[in-house]
């Protein structure tokens, strides 16, 4: 993968009617498919496939947050602006920004962070990133640097206090 300054733009789909809540919007855990389908086509941009994963193991969602911005309704195209926030030998810090049809606000944001993991005798274990994702995932990191980060990026849900 050639790192870009440029969001990577890796996935879309077209909003089924599964997807759609008894509001007449996509409901809240479809977000949630959809982003992890963003991180996963991410993670085939950076050389993830089936052979890595059988050979060097797989990566897991540590952390999300998701923020819901504007309603998304059946048959809509959605797809994604995803960024590598950071990344080091074993973690990936992830940032997608959900679009619907041409409308140029995003309609959700999700960040997160993945591990790199392989299975040990008791059970999976975080490890370091082989070739060739380790080098894709810290040349995207470092690429998308200099792309400046939203300013949600980093913080928590906010609380009543």
């Amino acid at each position: 993968m050639e790192a870009a300054t440029e969001p990577l733009q890796v996935w879309r789909t077209v909003v089924p009617p599964e997807w759609i809540d008894y509001n007449g919007h996509l409901t809240e855990g479809f977000y949630g498919v959809a982003f992890g389908d963003a991180s996963d086509a991410v993670l085939t941009a950076l050389g993830f496939g089936p052979g890595y994963l059988a050979a060097h193991g797989s990566f897991y969602t540590a952390e999300t947050r998701i923020r819901y911005l504007r309603e998304v309704k059946e048959g809509a195209q959605i797809y994604t602006d995803s960024l590598v926030l950071g990344a080091d030998v074993k973690r990936l810090h992830l940032h997608h920004e959900l679009f619907a049809d041409n409308d140029p606000n995003p309609v959700a944001t999700q960040e997160c962070m993945l591990l790199h993991v392989i299975q040990g005798s008791s059970g999976p274990m975080v490890a370091p990133m082989v070739e060739p994702v380790a080098s894709a995932a810290l040349a995207a990191a470092a690429s998308h640097a200099e792309v400046p980060s939203p300013d949600h990026v980093g913080k928590g849900v906010r609380t009543l206090r």
